[in-house]
């Protein structure tokens, strides 16, 4: 697998850029890339510095990050500080050594914050003159396989505390013998208290395997075929995996079990080891609860200050409302983020709208449709001035705008506190499932409104401020005009009038086309005036 992506990770320019000689070059080209996006392993290509020049999609799925954000990183900014100079050391005995490959181990920074422990192998390459032009090679996840290893590792060791006649109540977790029957032989008060009923001496291994499920898509059942029990005797090796035990009247437990096939004097038996890691998954749900929480915060930052340099960069008022609806709608993972402001008849009306890319609506027709709302559910969001749960949203048609009406299942009220309008709302709809956002997420949701709203209250002043310089502008040309230049053509005008007494018919009628030209040019200086736009 190497010698393939080192050689089309040689040539890795002339793909990604498209300067290959001509369409077949191009192909081989995109299919080598597509090859090594379907690689579980991580394929990657260093400059003599040690920065990313490219990654395959495997990355991503390691560590979390963004392929395109991490190219020109150094790999170095990804390794554990406690294993840094190790690898640097590493590395440089490979290059002053001469040699062309380096194998080791290291821990990796993921997105949010923990480690993997992967394996890389790297090959140096170089120049014709025998310098360093960068690394390429793959990085490999083991974090699993190291775990299992250690957990069959210690619960071996318990399995020869077992053998050794070590009451099983003194042992730190459940140890259960069954004989080449598969029936309990010796039990552990440890899983009767995990599983929550007692497990007698000749009890089936099955009683207990129909109460374990898989913790997981990659996981497999204790029982039956293809499962641990089966594999386990069929290998001859032990057998790790994560399982959820159901319980009769309490919650279910997450449970990690290694089944180890041994022989007690010339007897094939089976050893089940039973952790329970119920608070280990209880804690790593809630980092990735956090983890989740953390990343929206940063998505909702990023649209507030995105919001902030579009709206007063739009030219025209009309998009910098779809462009609020647009960046809400696409932060908060909406079907529909619409603007609506209440009529003289307190009718929310569409002013703006954006929908996702698979909603059979179309933003455009939305605009002008009414909102029908929950009387209390508004009262409520009026009074109190905060952001409202609502359990259906329907957009519908009115006498100009008969359009069919939209139905969404769940939408989120936020106030839009505009200066001139203080009763706007933006409102953010979903199809499937109503929203069920913690308290800080909404907080995000509002502040983002909040900077949304005082985007379009200074874009607004911005281009009041145009308009009272285009007055300024038209009074002081006026002025200006008025004071000289009309005068003045209006002077030569009367003049050129009085001549007409003395003139004859020939040269009267030229005066008077001329009268008529300066008439004329007076009053279109006056509609330029008044007709002066802002820059």
């Amino acid at each position: 697998m190497r010698s393939v992506s080192r050689g089309n990770l040689q040539r890795g320019d002339s793909w990604r850029t498209g300067s290959g000689r001509a369409g077949d070059a191009a192909a081989r080209g995109r299919e080598a890339e597509d090859v090594l996006d379907s690689l579980s392993e991580v394929v990657f290509r260093t400059d003599a510095e040690g920065r990313w020049t490219y990654l395959n999609r495997a990355w991503t799925i390691l560590t979390g990050f963004d392929v395109h954000a991490s190219l020109g990183g150094r790999f170095l900014d990804y390794v554990h500080p406690d294993e840094v100079e190790y690898t640097v050391t590493l590395f440089m005995s490979v290059v002053a050594g001469g040699a062309d490959h380096c194998h080791h181990e290291t821990r990796y920074r993921t997105r949010d914050g923990s480690y993997r422990r992967v394996q890389i192998r790297a090959t140096v390459v170089r120049d014709a003159a025998g310098a360093v032009v960068g690394r390429i090679g793959t990085i490999l996840d083991v974090t699993a396989a190291r775990r299992d290893e250690r957990t069959i590792g210690e619960h071996a060791a318990l399995l020869d505390l077992v053998s050794a006649g070590v009451p099983a109540g003194e042992l730190p977790i459940g140890v259960a013998l069954y004989d080449a029957d598969l029936r309990l032989w010796r039990g552990s008060p440890v899983i009767d208290e995990i599983a929550g009923v007692p497990q007698r001496v000749g009890d089936r291994l099955a009683h207990l395997a129909e109460r374990l499920s898989p913790a997981g898509p990659h996981q497999r059942c204790l029982g039956g075929e293809g499962g641990m029990v089966a594999t386990a005797l069929a290998t001859h090796h032990a057998q790790v995996g994560d399982l959820d035990l159901r319980r009769e009247h309490d919650p279910a437990r997450s449970v990690r079990i290694t089944v180890i096939p041994w022989l007690r004097d010339g007897e094939e038996m089976l050893a089940l080891v039973l952790t329970d890691i119920t608070d280990l998954r209880r804690a790593e749900r809630e980092a990735h609860r956090l983890c989740q929480r953390a990343e929206r915060g940063r998505a909702w930052l990023a649209a507030s200050a995105e919001i902030t340099t579009s709206v007063l960069a739009a030219p025209d008022p009309r998009d910098a409302l779809d462009l609020v609806a647009r960046i809400g709608r696409r932060t908060a993972a909406a079907d529909l983020g619409i603007l609506a402001v209440p009529d003289e008849d307190d009718t929310l009306v569409v002013t703006a709208a954006a929908v996702a890319p698979d909603l059979p609506a179309d933003a455009e027709a939305l605009r002008g449709l009414t909102v029908t709302r929950d009387a209390d559910s508004w009262a409520a969001m009026r009074t109190a001035g905060r952001t409202v749960v609502l359990k259906g949203l329907h957009v519908r048609g009115n006498r100009a705008v008969p359009t069919p009406e939209l139905t969404l299942t769940g939408a989120l009220a936020v106030p839009l506190r505009l200066a001139r309008n203080t009763s706007a709302i933006m409102i953010l709809g979903y199809r499937s499932s109503s929203p069920h956002l913690a308290a800080s997420d909404i907080e995000l949701v509002e502040a983002f409104a909040a900077e949304a709203a005082l985007a379009l209250d200074l874009a607004e002043a911005h281009q009041e401020r145009a308009r009272l310089a285009v007055l300024e502008d038209r009074d002081r040309i006026a002025r200006d005009l008025g004071d000289l230049v009309l005068q003045r053509l209006f002077a030569i005008g009367l003049h050129l009038q009085s001549l007409t007494r003395a003139a004859g018919d020939l040269i009267n009628a030229r005066l008077t086309a001329a009268i008529s030209a300066l008439d004329q040019t007076i009053e279109e200086i006056r509609h330029t005036i008044l007709h002066v736009q802002p820059t």
